[in-house]
């Protein structure tokens, strides 16, 4: 019984979950009838019931005690905090303009498959509506989801791949060159030239080092030979060169003559003589000397000897006839200490030389360049020619894929705002899979620009767009008549059929907006949040959910929107009815077509269904109707933004904070729904809402929360009469709600105190001690604080959202003693 408070009233301090406002039981009733009937009636000494006096004030006694535990049970009903009948709380609820949640339906994406075999079509229209059935696993039943919107699928988007090769750039530091096809005929010191062919003057010599043929694989990659060697080029990076494989690897004719000072006298005679003056019969060695500057060494016109002005370039003799050695052929100069020179063959001329006591077959050539040949020695210097061009092949793309720019391997035909399936492995070997809308499309279809940059690096090779997609949400289209309007009645209420009417995702105040459509004679209304601010002419309705799911149209009364015209059966409407969690199906489950449009192969959703919630919770009620009365679906403060955002359907938590890089300072919000991490789609539709009832020009960041797991050991010691196992599964227990998602708010930090100060208070412990505390993937250690950060700019400027901490992994040990 409940103690009376001074002046008659009993004591309720503010904050009780439940209000004290019982005046009586029946045993503090029937004593105090007794007490006055002692003093009324002296002689009527019994007390037992077994008297009929005794009884009457005993059965009175009940009535009272009925009475009064009714008369709380009431008065508690009066209150939003006290309610505990959901009726209660949607009319107090209703009573500030706040409506009851009814739970909103999973939104899932389908990806059609168009049929591609030899003579198809190759497109299909999917109308808007077209509904998708799942294949139920054990315990559950069928779902229906409704394509959101009219899709025209081609074949070509069934699959689309990124492209997996792209023209080379070669520039400086390059060290390995792509070629086209496996016959390139190149070994391992075959030399190659690499000119530019936006720089004609920029080239580079090299001597091959590796070479591996690459055949056809099965992913259709064309057959490539790749070519290495050791030392990076040096030129300007470009797409446009020419590769040259140089053949022929030759000598200057006399590169193999004797040395000059070996030779005997007599020879040397004959030869000085042979070079001096035609018709001098005596040779002067020392005016040939000083000719020459330094005494001969060398074959007299041994050294390679430049043009004269006016001649194209140099004239060599090879030490063979070379008759693969066609004009137009590249040729490059090499010798020790000596700048390789690069020269293009104008005429190439079988001939025959006799010299420094050597006779052979030669190729004469006449070249074309600027390089000075006098600098090279006939004895050292190597010729590389007979070039010939090979293709270059586009290299493969192996760089992870990042950002938000992705390129296809075939032009496409998709459109900005279509949303597209992105799967892929990372290099963790994680199959990823999400949904993008689609920004731009570029570069003649080729590249796509999607809505954000991909969440983690892909495997180029392994990643994949399914183009065919549109967004589908549960339930089940329903058309009825919902009956005859009257001129002359007023708010004519009209009950749906079916319950549970379909509520879906939109960027409204509330998260969510219902499916319903209503004609009267062929026109459509609209319905409105309330009645109060209509006109006596605005064709609009309110819908109302009761307490059983059932809902109700209601039409105004000619003064707060229009009455009804007269008819029969003229009043219409066009719903969708399901029920929110249940249509939360999994990856792959969306696979049944109801009604299969024509060229349609198969359907699948790559992603599971996501956003279907229960109707709201009295306990949700209490805390966010009063948000409505805090905004007024007005945004400014950061409570403001707080409490719009769990007033949103799939949100639960939110916390605003205000971000100050320079030059401008931005708010910055992070949420979470009420299971984990919220979904783009919410995210997208939250902030269109924010934009629509916030400040003009406010600039907003919007993220969902970063997770931080951590792992909690603890080791208890029951008392001797308790079981230990009880005693475990119950600290278990209190730690697991301690730490539960809907128990814990952004950046709270997680104590060594409170979890031993939670098992102690558990019945049966006699002792707890810490065995692990850590952040998850941390070496082994217990700290005795683990913290969590807020909202707060990143390298770069960029905002981190707040953190929660988030109990992954619990393990309790019994002491012994």
């Amino acid at each position: 019984m409940s103690t009376p408070a001074p002046g008659g009233g009993v004591p309720n301090p503010p904050g009780r979950p439940a209000l004290s406002y019982r005046i009586t039981t029946h045993a503090d009733t029937l004593a105090r009838s007794l007490a006055e009937l002692s003093q009324q009636l002296p002689a009527l000494i019994t007390h037992s019931t077994d008297d009929p006096a005794v009884a009457l004030l005993d059965a009175w006694a009940s009535v009272a005690d009925i009475v009064a535990f009714y008369q709380e049970r009431i008065a508690n009903e009066g209150y939003l905090r006290t309610a505990t009948e959901r009726r209660s709380v949607l009319e107090l609820a209703r009573s500030i303009g706040y409506e009851l949640r009814p739970g909103a339906v999973s939104t899932a994406y389908l990806a059609f498959t168009v049929e591609d075999a030899p003579g198809a079509p190759g497109h299909a229209v999917v109308p808007a509506g077209t509904p998708v059935q799942s294949i139920p696993g054990q315990g559950e039943l069928p779902q229906t989801f409704e394509t959101g919107a009219e899709l025209r699928a081609v074949a070509e988007h069934n699959a689309i791949r990124l492209r997996q090769h792209r023209p080379q750039q070669v520039g400086s530091g390059t060290t390995r060159l792509h070629l086209a096809g496996t016959a390139t005929g190149l070994r391992p010191g075959d030399a190659l030239l690499i000119r530019s062919a936006a720089e004609p003057k920029a080239w580079q010599f090299r001597i091959l080092h590796t070479v591996e043929p690459l055949p056809t694989d099965p992913t259709g990659r064309p057959p490539t030979t790749v070519v290495g060697w050791d030392q990076g080029l040096d030129l300007p990076s470009s797409a446009l060169v020419e590769v040259h494989a140089l053949r022929l690897r030759a000598s200057i004719f006399g590169h193999n003559a004797p040395d000059w000072r070996t030779m005997p006298a007599p020879v040397r005679e004959s030869y000085l003589a042979a070079a001096g003056q035609r018709g001098t019969a005596v040779f002067d060695q020392a005016q040939f000397d000083e000719a020459h500057v330094a005494p001969a060494t060398q074959w007299p016109g041994f050294a390679l000897t430049d043009p004269s002005n006016g001649d194209d370039g140099p004239v060599i003799e090879l030490d063979a006839a070379y008759p693969a050695l066609l004009p137009g052929s590249w040729l490059v100069l090499r010798a020790p200490g000596v700048p390789d020179e690069l020269y293009q063959v104008l005429a190439a001329d079988q001939s025959a030389a006799a010299d420094f006591t050597l006779t052979s077959t030669t190729t004469r050539l006449r070249l074309r360049g600027t390089g000075k040949a006098s600098q090279f020695d006939r004895r050292a210097t190597v010729v590389h020619t007979q070039s010939e061009r090979l293709e270059l092949a586009d290299e493969p793309v192996t760089a992870p894929v990042t950002g938000s720019t992705l390129r296809l391997e075939r032009p496409v035909t998709l459109t900005p705002g279509a949303p597209v399936v992105v799967t892929g492995t990372t290099d963790q070997g994680v199959q990823t899979t999400a949904v993008h809308l689609i920004d731009a499309v570029t570069d003649a279809g080729t590249s796509i620009v999607l809505d954000r940059p991909l969440e983690h690096p892909l495997d180029p090779a392994s990643v994949l767009l399914l183009g065919n997609v549109v967004a589908a949400t549960a339930g089940q289209t329903t058309e009825e008549v919902l009956g005859s309007g009257d001129g002359r009645s007023t708010h004519q209420r009209f009950a749906l059929l079916h319950k549970d009417l379909a509520h879906v995702p939109a960027p409204t105040a509330s998260g969510v907006r219902d499916t319903l459509a209503v004609q009267v004679d062929g026109v459509t209304w609209t319905e409105a949040s309330s009645l109060f601010p209509l006109g006596p002419h605005d064709r609009s309705y309110v819908v109302r959910i009761q307490d059983d799911a059932t809902a109700t149209v209601v039409f105004g009364d000619g003064e707060r929107g229009a009455r009804l015209p007269s008819g029969q059966e003229n009043v219409r409407a066009t719903y969708r009815t399901a029920i929110g969690p249940q249509g939360n199906v999994g990856a792959g489950s969306l696979s049944l077509l109801v009604k299969r449009p024509l060229g349609i192969r198969a359907v699948d959703n790559p992603l599971a269904a996501t956003g279907g919630t229960a109707p709201e919770r009295p306990d949700d009620v209490r805390t966010r109707a009063p948000l409505t009365v805090r905004t007024f679906d007005r945004v400014v403060s950061l409570a403001d933004h707080e409490a719009f955002a769990r007033n949103f359907a799939g949100i639960a938590k939110a916390r605003a904070t205000v971000l100050r890089p320079a030059p401008t300072p931005f708010l910055h919000l992070t949420v979470a729904a009420p299971d984990g991490a919220v979904s783009h789609d919410t995210l997208t539709a939250l902030r269109a809402a924010l934009e629509t009832d916030g400040l003009p020009g406010r600039q907003l960041g919007l993220d969902s929360y970063r997770e931080l797991p951590f792992t909690l050991g603890i080791a208890v010691l029951p008392a001797p009469d308790r079981e230990p196992d009880t005693v475990s599964g119950a600290v278990k227990h209190a730690l697991t709600q301690l730490y539960s998602f809907e128990r814990r708010d952004f950046a709270q930090p997680v104590t060594a105190a409170e979890a031993i100060a939670t098992a102690q208070r558990v019945p049966g412990v006699v002792a707890a001690n810490l065995t692990a505390l850590r952040l998850t993937g941390e070496s082994a250690a217990v700290a005795s604080l683990l913290l969590a950060g807020r909202a707060r700019l990143g390298a770069g400027g960029t905002a981190v959202p707040a953190e929660l901490l988030v109990l992954k992994e619990l393990t309790v040990e019994v002491m012994t003693s």
